[in-house]
């Protein structure tokens, strides 16, 4: 999203002292710019969805305060049914050159603008409002081995326009946990006869797909917590889904066209740790961790998951995220033409439903860690259920 352009303040300051030297006199300073708006593009476009979404906003500098400015929509949003866009799907040529008109074009889908009420209203800009530009791509969905270019012409009769390619999307790219056994158990923990434990690393494992340059992997862990009204645990207040999430690392792949297996080791331990970090310990909560299914008489709580990025929100990831340099500045880096902002693609890959084997449940139940946090199984057939 865009944020209001603002004066530094070695700028502010070399601006002050030359209008001073300048004009002695005069005790005016105007540090506005002429104005220019830059429209500010973002897109990702999704394989599997049956919906496309880009935003479509653009820079302002106006008198006065802009914080003030930010949280009016007509600063930063053009006016309803203003701007005219559309993907275009673009056939590959052979040549490696993906930019212009030199690709053949196939088919091309109309972006609608609509109004959701789906932004957070925490920061500097206006909210739960926001404007967007939006497609179905239900019945004639997106090609993996197609590229696609956004073209829009904004209010003042200028155009921008951005191709990027898609990332192949298949679950058959994770190895392990198996994507087709689905009575599989995830073992975090091992109990030893006198109560201690031990914990496996968990290698899980991928192969790249074509076009993927860069893979963040998550854990999901779903329960949910039972609030209670009395220490007894009998007067039952609400009930709560939670799923936390832990994050496995970022893998980042030079050479997308080379296919290669990746293996991101998980120190079980972790689990355990994190959980006992984030979560409060309440003598009048009661997690259930998952779900239980009758059909394979197993518990499914666990989630592992993969955030796919195509080449260019690959990049635009790399210059963006956090550092510890002292050097806080980022550089700009852009792939629209005509504007600012990121048109590229990411898909998902998962393996849901994931199992725990009986010696998890027992030690998050008693283990020193984890033992205040209540964590039960929702089996009626386990000796650790919540029943």
């Amino acid at each position: 999203m865009t944020q209001p352009i603002q004066t530094g303040w070695g700028a502010l300051a070399t601006v002050v002292l030359f209008a001073t030297l300048w004009n002695a006199c005069s005790t005016e300073v105007d540090l506005t710019a002429p104005y220019d708006s830059i429209p500010v593009v973002y897109g990702l476009l999704e394989l599997e969805s049956d919906t496309q979404w880009v935003k479509i906003n653009r820079t302002w500098l106006g008198e006065g305060n802009q914080l003030v400015a930010a949280q009016v929509a007509d600063s930063s949003e053009y006016p309803a049914g203003s701007v005219t866009a559309r993907v275009v799907e673009l056939i590959p040529s052979g040549t490696g050159d993906i930019v212009g008109n030199e690709l053949a074009t196939g088919r091309e889908w109309v972006l609608r603008d609509t109004v959701l009420e789906n932004k957070s209203t925490e920061g500097v800009f206006f909210g739960p409002s926001q404007r967007v530009y939006f497609t179905s791509t239900l019945n004639d969905g997106l090609r993996d081995d197609m590229l696609y270019r956004l073209e829009a012409t904004l209010p003042d009769g200028s155009d921008l326009q951005a191709v990027t390619s898609m990332v192949e999307s298949s679950v058959g790219s994770i190895n392990r946990p198996p994507p087709n056994l689905s009575s599989y158990k995830m073992g975090f923990a091992s109990v030893n006869p006198d109560g201690t434990a031990t914990y496996p690393d968990f290698p899980f494992q991928w192969s790249t797909s074509p076009g993927a340059s860069r893979y963040d992997g998550s854990l999901a862990v779903h329960f949910e917590e039972r609030h209670y009204a009395d220490d007894a645990l009998t007067l039952l207040d609400s009930i709560r889904e939670r799923t936390l999430y832990l994050a496995l690392g970022t893998r980042k792949i030079s050479n997308p066209a080379n296919l290669q297996t990746i293996d991101e080791p998980f120190e079980c331990e972790r689990l355990f740790t994190e959980l006992a970090s984030r979560l409060e310990g309440n003598p009048r909560i009661r997690r259930v961790l998952g779900r239980y299914d009758a059909n394979s008489q197993m518990e499914r709580a666990f989630d592992f998951e993969l955030q796919v990025a195509n080449q260019d929100l690959a990049i635009y990831l790399d210059v963006n995220e956090s550092t510890n340099s002292i050097v806080q500045d980022r550089p700009l880096w852009t792939n629209i033409q005509g504007g600012i902002g990121l048109w590229a693609s990411r898909t998902k890959l998962g393996v849901y439903g994931l199992g725990y084997t009986k010696q998890t449940i027992q030690h998050l139940q008693e283990g020193d860690v984890t033992a205040a946090l209540n964590f039960c199984s929702p089996s009626p057939l386990s000796e650790y259920t919540c029943d």
